[in-house]
């Protein structure tokens, strides 16, 4: 679950940043040059026959804090506390553009109980 919203958080961050490239082979013959990437601020891209297979991140205060605090948003909201309207406002992205993160997750956009699903389809039977 962590793994999900790390991801999406990753998207959101990402998006629009300019990101460096470096080669499995560059990274395995000089482990160092990814360092120096993450200690100058830059994000970059892991790639293996030119496809990106990875991303890295350089962590600072910021990025620790922002992350931290959209992993206790989605908790709010799968523990029913927060609307899903209230968790876009939280994290400051429209309603479509978080189904769409949603949806690019495997995460279900509408969850309801079976049986509420059940009640709904009756109602609309009646229609």
């Amino acid at each position: 679950m962590i793994y999900n919203h790390a991801i999406m958080f990753l998207q959101i961050v990402v998006k629009g940043c300019f990101m460096h490239s470096i080669t499995i082979r560059d990274l395995k013959n000089n482990p160092a040059i990814m360092t120096h990437h993450l200690e100058a601020g830059n994000s970059v891209f892991l790639t293996k026959h030119g496809k990106p297979i990875g991303i890295t991140l350089p962590l600072d205060d910021s990025l620790v804090n922002q992350g931290i605090k959209e992993l206790l948003f989605f908790d709010l909201y799968k523990k029913g506390e927060i609307s899903f309207g209230k968790l876009a406002e939280f994290l400051d992205v429209s309603k479509a553009r978080l189904r769409k993160m949603f949806v690019a997750l495997d995460m279900p956009v509408i969850d309801y109980a079976p049986s509420e699903v059940e009640d709904e389809l009756k109602i609309l039977d009646m229609l």
